[in-house]
């Protein structure tokens, strides 16, 4: 259907940032470590193409939330390792609360029960 695109995107596009800032909250990660365990972990709600992880990543990027740094691995090749900030702990705390928040609202108007 013409319209199912644009539901995915807006269900998942704030989300993704979040997503992110979690992992990193839990150590920093190179980009294909973050696609990688976003689709797992989220049972692969969350299965982003490389290009639409870059996108979140630049933004978070400069708006202070995250950092990157680039590590020599083999003889010529660098990795981009993104670290979360202060800043963006901040902000996945108070995103946090307004999932929760949000979601909490959403199973009680679509009568979605707790499992």
């Amino acid at each position: 259907m013409k319209w199912e695109k644009d539901i995915y995107e807006n269900v998942r596009g704030g989300i993704t940032e979040l997503l992110i800032l979690r992992l990193l909250s839990e150590r920093d990660m190179y980009g294909y470590e973050i696609r990688k365990a976003l689709a797992e972990r989220t049972l692969k709600a969350f299965d982003l193409k490389e290009a639409a992880l870059y996108g979140p990543l630049y933004r978070m990027s400069s708006r202070g939330l995250i950092s990157s740094r680039r590590e020599l691995v083999g003889e010529k090749r660098f990795r981009v390792y993104y670290h979360i900030e202060d800043e963006g702990m901040q902000y996945l705390a108070y995103g946090t609360e307004q999932i929760r928040f949000v979601f909490s609202g959403i199973r009680n108007l679509m009568d979605w029960k707790e499992e």
